[in-house]
């Protein structure tokens, strides 16, 4: 049976662990970078777990976590579309393959944007993948063209 819980800080190394899983099926890498990425990752889960800037809900079987959501707050200067600032970002959306096409995924979005509007969130964004895409749009997510990234060396 799957269960749905709000994620908490005993939950940091499970998602660190999970996410460098995610990022190592996006882009192979070793697994020296892996471990540094997931290194890095529980470092920011606990300080933004301490700030309340980072949420997660995840879905469970038997105790074992086996999809994951996230949502990342921040401000941002106002502006006419988001008067207030407030920018939600939905990151850490994964589910294990043998769990995927059961409804995991958009049953978590559908509380991670839950949690997001009930902080006063309106704005939303994400970086999807082909799989995920989707899952996202059947949701009401609009591919926005026209952001650039640069990564600075």
């Amino acid at each position: 049976m799957i269960k749905y819980q709000k994620a908490s800080i005993d939950d940091i190394d499970e998602l660190a662990r999970i996410r460098s899983i995610f990022l190592k099926e996006l882009k192979d890498c070793s697994e020296d970078e892996r471990l540094f990425v997931e290194n890095a990752n529980k470092a920011y889960f606990e300080s933004a777990f301490a700030d309340d800037s980072f949420v997660a809900w995840l879905a469970t079987v038997n105790g074992k976590i086996v999809a994951t959501s996230g949502l990342s707050f921040s401000l941002t200067p106002p502006s006419l579309e988001k008067p207030d600032g407030k920018v939600a970002y939905i990151m850490n959306m994964y589910t294990t393959p043998e769990y995927r096409k059961q409804g995991l995924a958009m049953e978590l979005l559908k509380r991670i944007v839950e949690e997001a509007k009930n902080r006063g969130y309106r704005k939303i964004t994400l970086n999807a993948t082909e799989m995920g895409k989707p899952i996202y749009e059947k949701f009401g997510f609009k591919d926005v063209i026209g952001d650039m990234v640069f990564y600075a060396d």
